[in-house]
């Protein structure tokens, strides 16, 4: 399940990226690109999405586990 889900934030000094994600089930997998610019994405974002974006921008959430 969770375990194997990831997301990962690519962004230039402009904020500007991609945020790569994949989600992994018994039955499935999805993954997903999605582009970012100036820190914003027009697609919808899931919490671990926007927890990288804030990553890469320099600003940490704390991470629950």
């Amino acid at each position: 399940g969770g375990d194997l889900s990831y997301a990962v934030a690519l962004l230039d000094a402009n904020n500007d990226g991609i945020i790569f994600s994949s989600i992994f089930a018994r039955e499935d997998s999805r993954s997903y690109v999605k582009p970012v610019k100036g820190g914003t994405s027009e697609y919808a974002l899931s919490d671990e999405e926007k927890s990288v974006l804030k990553e890469a921008m320099g600003q940490s959430l704390p991470i629950q586990w």
